[in-house]
Parts: C-alpha cells; structure tokens; sequence
C-alpha cells in the first residue's frame, strides 16, 4: 500500500510508504485531503523530486481498468463501473416532461428538436457521452495524485459484420445480406418469407407490414435487425397495447460504441496506443495473471518482457448520477423526499452499522437508510443511522 503525496501547492509527488507519511502527519508537516485514496498535502517546501511514471488504462464500454507502474512496482490500480442507466433515465425523464405538458398547458407538442445541442456538429449521444467522460475523469483522477509521465491506452476495432455473422470470409464481405435487394424493406419481407411474424393464432391479413420492434422515436434504428414483418390486423392490434414484440439484444451495442469513444478520446488525448492481443500476451505469458481489467491495465503499462511487483490493494469505483433530482412524489406531489444531508449524510457516502457497512443508496427522513456495496448489491434495506452509522 502506498501513501499518495501533494506538495504545498497541491501537485503530485512520488507515493510513500504509511511509515513515512505517519512521521509526517505526527511532526506537522502534512496534512490529510483525503482518505480515499490516502492522500497527504505537504505543508512545507520539497525536492520535487519525480521518478517517470507510466501509466496504462484498459478502456471499455462497461468496466475501465486503470494502473500506474514505477520503480518496479505498481503504485496505483483501479476498476471502474461505468453508468448503464443514463438511456433509461432519460426516457423516463421524457415521460414526466410530457406528462406535464399535458397536465399544465393542456397539450402542447414537444419541442426537443429547436435546441442547438440536437443540432450541433459531432453531438454525442448522452449514454456515449457519459462513458466518454468516465475514461477522461479516471484519467484526471490518476494524475491529480501522481505525477504521470506518459500513458498507454489499450484500444479495440471490432469486426461488425464477423459478429453478426462469424462465417463470413474473405470475397463473402462484398456479398452482404442484403446484396440484390432493392431497400431494407424487400430484404426484410424476403427474410420473413413474406409471413407475419407475431406468432398469434387465427386469420391473418394478406396485407403485410415492415414494423420497427424499438421505435424510432425511442432510438430505434432501420437495420434489419429492428424491423418485423407483421399483418396489418397485427400491426394494428401491436398499436393498440394488445400485444407486445419483445426487442432482441443487440450484439454489436458495446462493440460500436468502443469504436466511437476511441475516436473521440484519440481527439481529447495524447497517449500512445496498444492493442488487446498484446495486453492478453504479457498478462498471461509474462505475468502470469488472471482475466481483471485492473490486471490488464498493469500489462498495458509494461514493455515486452518487463516484470513488476503486482500491489495487492485496488480501488474499485462506480460512476454514478451527479445528485438527487427528484423533489417530491404522490398523486400531487405532496411528500416531499429528502435531498441534501440528511442525519449528516449524502447519497453514496459509505457508513458502518450494526446491519452492515454500505453505500447509502437511499435516504428516509426517520432515519432508516437503503445501504448497497459498491456493485450495487442490497446490504441492508432499512438500516437504523440515526444514532448508529459511523
């Protein structure tokens, strides 16, 4: 474990080890700024002194890995939990917004598409966006308490169409699904073999219909994959909340937005680039490591045949949304919820009591708080903090 150290104008130093920076804090020259990581803030003046520091990040859609090698050693490692809500929330935030519409001005139509975010050049989508500013915050992060040299990324490309279809090969890329069809819509009715794909039983119309299992106004798209052939009676009655189509996952979702976040962080950053078959070589031929993202940051930061003395102590984290956006609930909106401190506490701080040490992921006014674990476990669900949570 090591002990991370500021100097007096709050620049990085080189770690120390707990002996030293407990001589220090005892003498009174340094303060502690934050226990997690155990960082200290010298009070005086210092060498400067800095060893070159290299640190790697496994980049992801779901999970970053993060680790800082130097000295033969590794200094810093971390795994990070990126947010997988932010379509959802935004969806159900559009759902209050209509409603309320409805609800305060009879009804007017939606006006999303005048704002100059929908029009602006290159604009991410907000669950990208988000994913993209978690790679760049962990980066922030690891060189507000060490003083980073250089950085080496591990990158990904991925083969869309090997994964829709793993028998393609060489010439058969030019000879796609949709190779001689007219549009998608005629491709699509040919693949349905020109039959409602409901699955409902009883007399179907001969009039057939292309549907988009997720709406395009939910972020549906018009690749095959999204579109059904179903009867007009079914279309119809699909409308009409008789019946649902369940959506399929996609299996190309994390692979595309990988290859958008490398573009975009290549833009906002400088660092030199690896690739996974190198990581997955040193990790487990030169290492000897098991399969964790905070592992294969390690291996990203070493050149061929380089040994290091792996730390024991990670720091897992997860992303999570900024505060406590709703204010109240009920029919009218007559409870009010409590935001803010409540009891001394804030959503997500970490607190021992005798039900379990957690995350407060929700808070009550009487005093009985929803605890988590850091992966978003339940601990407990109405833990006592008003006189117990330390």
């Amino acid at each position: 474990m090591f002990v991370f150290v500021l100097n007096k104008s709050g620049k990085p130093l080189m770690p120390c080890k707990p002996q030293k920076a407990r001589s220090l804090l005892k003498r009174g020259n340094a303060k502690v700024v934050k226990r997690t990581p155990f960082t200290i803030k010298l009070l005086g003046g210092s060498s400067g002194y800095k060893q070159k520091l290299t640190a790697g990040m496994d980049t992801g859609s779901k999970m970053i890995g993060c680790a800082v090698v130097g000295l033969g050693k590794v200094l810093y490692q971390s795994q990070v939990a990126l947010r997988q809500d932010v379509s959802k929330k935004m969806e159900q935030r559009a759902m209050y917004r209509k409603n309320r519409r409805g609800r305060k001005c009879r009804y007017r139509p939606a006006r999303w598409a005048n704002r100059a975010s929908m029009r602006r050049v290159g604009r991410l989508a907000p669950s990208l966006h988000s994913k993209l500013d978690s790679h760049l915050r962990e980066k922030n992060a690891v060189e507000s308490i060490l003083p980073i040299h250089r950085w080496k990324v591990e990158t990904a490309s991925f083969d869309i169409h090997k994964i829709t279809n793993p028998e393609v090969t060489g010439t058969s890329y030019q000879s796609g699904a949709q190779k001689d069809f007219y549009n998608v819509k005629s491709y699509v009715l040919h693949r349905d073999n020109y039959k409602c794909q409901s699955g409902r039983k009883g007399k179907h119309s001969q009039k057939l219909h292309v549907h988009h299992i997720q709406f395009r106004s939910n972020g549906g798209t018009d690749t095959p994959s999204n579109l059904i052939t179903l009867c007009e009676a079914c279309h119809a009655d699909l409308h009409a909340g008789k019946f649902d189509i369940k959506a399929k996952r996609s299996r190309t979702k994390h692979a595309t937005e990988m290859g958008i976040i490398k573009s975009r962080l290549k833009i906002a950053w400088s660092f030199i680039e690896t690739f996974g078959y190198e990581t997955k070589y040193k990790r487990e031929q030169i290492l000897g490591l098991p399969k964790e993202h905070y592992y294969d940051a390690v291996a990203v930061c070493l050149e061929d045949g380089e040994l290091v003395e792996i730390n024991s102590s990670v720091y897992f984290k997860r992303h999570v949304s900024k505060g406590d956006y709703q204010l109240t609930k009920g029919a009218r909106s007559e409870k009010k919820i409590p935001v803010g401190k409540v009891f001394g506490l804030r959503k997500h701080d970490f607190i021992s009591t005798p039900q379990g040490d957690g995350f407060v992921k929700g808070k009550r006014s009487s005093g009985y708080f929803a605890l988590e674990t850091i992966t978003g476990e339940t601990v407990h669900a109405s833990a006592n903090v008003k006189k117990s949570a330390v």
